[in-house]
């Protein structure tokens, strides 16, 4: 019953085609292929029919001797594949649309098969081959001056960044993309583009970024066609925003008005389950739990039913997290387990990560240690994974086919070199020996003249710090003298007029002057020590360094605010040790403290110094976030350290894991100084 039925609307259609003229003897295959094409997208026919149609209009596209028409047929019969999901097909097709376009140098159409390429490698999760063709897309209509094309394509690559949380990469590309897009009627691509801006805004914690743009998203929308449906996103985007943040009363705010959106479960029935899910979530943090759990398993219901991966992911994770809360430690396990394996199987490394997490904490003993280490072995792994693609995005985006050629073109012009000249190769080997040999000798000098220059720098703060002690001492004395030749002279000979005076008076009078002669002396003593006191010298050699390094790290701890302990040796004389070996302890533990202050967020710092059998014994503990040493070993900061403590001829260790702090211990020979 139901073929006949597709027969008659078959049979009805080829009739209307004919009566409108649409099948011509004169053009007759490409009219046919029109025909079948517009037969593949009738809704109402079975997939496999529509299937036929379109195999039998590629057929007639084949014997087409026309590349123009060939390329437009293509085109029509890829989206028709495309809405069909025959996705391979739609690939097999761009790609022959790409050899065609080519080879008649169609740039117009190069550009197209190229994005739709793009398109296609991103159905299929090859991010870095998808950037690859857009960006190839782009500079072809970058070429064309086509400025609404450059948009679209920047937004692409932006997208594929974003997802690939190269946020800094997809920021770039979409401001690019939004200068290329404002200026046009796009307002969908602009609302996209806005979109992406919050989303990257968002991971990076940037929140009040993240909702402006949200924002003028929403603003974009007022131009565009059921643009309420896709404000529902936007609204979503904001509310997680604010969720994020813990602001669940404002987040829950957002969610109800984008459910209140007219149709939007029937128009977009994911979108309408995300919400719902995201608000139970904001209501069980809250704590009003009067529709919990039943608005997530009304969400969970229709992802199932849509078999959205991530979201039966997401809202078993959130119903585990919920009966966790209730004490119902069986379901909350059930649940994750479900986000685990759904996860696994659909390949979604970030929803299996955190149900690693989730049931590392569920899960007791042994199981739990289990989930935990693959919960760090598969976040190792994907953050290797998401640098590898960053470094691919960098690649594909500054190198052009023409760098390419060129490149191979100069190897083999170097290969022909070689071979038609030994002489010339050796000569260039001996060249390149004896350049870089000058080269390091330069390299040796300027180290040899840093370190001289590190040395008088040094010496020239000591200098300085002397000065000013000496300043010091000057004014000490001056006050010394003005106290001892001054104000003590007059004492002096006002007692001794009152003791005069004191042999002509009465009794009382004698008794009185002599108790103001008393307290003269008493105030001639006291300005004799404050006098003896200020000429002591509170400067010596061993003080400078302490002083310098004491300045130094109170200084840095109130930058960073990190509280600190500075210890130095009492049998540690530093009048006895060298300057060089002070400039580079100096410079140590000044670049340690700069990396402290921007990497380790340390609330501790421990510092000392202590002479043990001839050597100086150098440390710097903190209790910041540590570091993985395989990964940081090459860092400037780190040759730096070790280039200073190699030329005193010591020794220096970094203990340091991410997380555990960072120790670095420097030992330095200083007995012969010492004797």
């Amino acid at each position: 019953m139901i073929r006949n039925v597709q027969l008659l609307l078959i049979l009805l259609f080829l009739s209307s085609c004919t009566k409108n003229n649409i099948i011509l003897k004169k053009n007759g295959t490409a009219q046919q292929i029109d025909s079948l094409i517009k037969a593949s997208r009738i809704t109402s026919f079975s997939d496999s029919l529509r299937n036929y149609y379109l195999l039998k209009a590629n057929e007639h596209i084949e014997t087409l001797n026309n590349d123009s028409l060939k390329i437009k047929a293509y085109i029509r019969i890829a989206y028709s594949n495309l809405i069909l999901g025959n996705i391979d097909n739609y690939g097999i097709i761009c790609k022959k649309n790409l050899k065609i376009s080519s080879m008649n140098s169609d740039s117009i159409n190069v550009g197209r098969s190229l994005s739709d390429l793009g398109y296609y490698y991103q159905l299929k999760y090859k991010s870095d081959t998808a950037f690859h063709y857009y960006n190839k897309a782009f500079k072809i209509y970058k070429l064309l001056n086509n400025d609404l094309k450059c948009g679209k394509m920047l937004l692409s690559m932006a997208t594929i960044q974003e997802n690939e949380k190269d946020y800094s990469g997809s920021e770039i590309y979409t401001i690019k993309a939004i200068l290329k897009l404002k200026n046009s009627s796009r307002f969908r691509d602009l609302y996209l583009a806005y979109n992406n801006l919050g989303t990257i805004y968002s991971n990076l914690g940037s929140y009040s970024l993240a909702i402006d743009n949200n924002k003028k998203a929403i603003e974009s929308l007022k131009k565009v066609k059921n643009g309420l449906l896709f404000e529902s996103t936007s609204l979503n985007n904001i509310g997680w925003i604010y969720n994020k943040q813990k602001k669940y009363s404002k987040a829950i705010n957002f969610f109800d008005e984008a459910l209140e959106i007219k149709d939007l479960f029937n128009s977009r029935p994911k979108t309408y389950a995300m919400i719902l899910d995201n608000l139970a979530y904001s209501k069980f943090k809250l704590g009003q739990l009067g529709e919990i759990p039943e608005l997530f398993y009304k969400s969970l219901k229709i992802r199932d039913s849509l078999q959205i991966k991530d979201g039966q992911v997401l809202s078993n994770q959130h119903l585990s997290e919920y009966f966790l809360t209730q004490s119902d430690t069986v379901t909350a396990l059930k649940h994750a387990r479900i986000s685990k394996n759904i996860a696994k199987e659909s390949n979604y490394n970030e929803g299996l990560l955190e149900s690693y997490l989730l049931l590392s904490k569920l899960d007791p003993d042994k199981n739990g240690t289990v989930y935990l280490n693959k919960y760090i072995k598969l976040s190792d792994s994907l953050q290797q994974q998401e640098r590898a693609i960053r470094e691919k995005f960098t690649r594909i985006a500054y190198e052009t086919d023409e760098i390419i050629i060129e490149k191979e073109e100069e190897t083999k012009k170097k290969w022909q070199a070689i071979l038609i000249s030994g002489l010339g190769a050796s000569f260039s080997i001996l060249f390149f020996i004896y350049m870089r040999q000058r080269s390091r000798n330069k390299e040796l000098e300027f180290t040899q003249e840093q370190d001289k220059a590190n040395v008088e720098i040094y010496n020239l703060m000591l200098s300085q710090q002397k000065m000013f002690n000496e300043g010091s001492s000057k004014e000490k004395n001056r006050i010394s003298k003005e106290l001892h030749d001054g104000v003590l002279g007059r004492l002096f000979g006002t007692r001794l007029s009152l003791d005069a005076i004191n042999e002509s008076k009465t009794e009382e009078d004698i008794a009185e002057r002599e108790k103001s002669i008393e307290e003269l002396q008493l105030i001639e003593e006291d300005i004799r020590k404050i006098s003896h006191n200020l000429k002591t010298s509170l400067f010596d050699n061993d003080t400078s360094f302490k002083m310098l390094v004491e300045q130094l790290v109170a200084k840095q701890s109130r930058i960073s605010k990190f509280v600190y302990d500075l210890n130095f040796s009492n049998l540690l004389n530093w009048g006895n040790i060298s300057n060089t070996i002070k400039i580079n302890c100096y410079r140590i533990l000044q670049e340690s403290i700069q990396n402290i202050n921007k990497y380790a967020k340390a609330t501790n710092v421990k510092i000392d110094f202590i002479e043990e059998h001839g050597y100086l014994l150098f440390s710097i503990v903190d209790n910041g976030v540590g570091f993985n040493l395989k990964k940081t070993k090459k860092g400037i900061g780190i040759k730096n350290i070790r280039s200073r403590v190699e030329d005193l001829k010591g020794q220096v260790r970094f203990i340091s894991k991410p997380q555990h702090g960072t120790k670095i211990l420097v030992k330095i020979p200083i007995e012969n100084e010492l004797r």
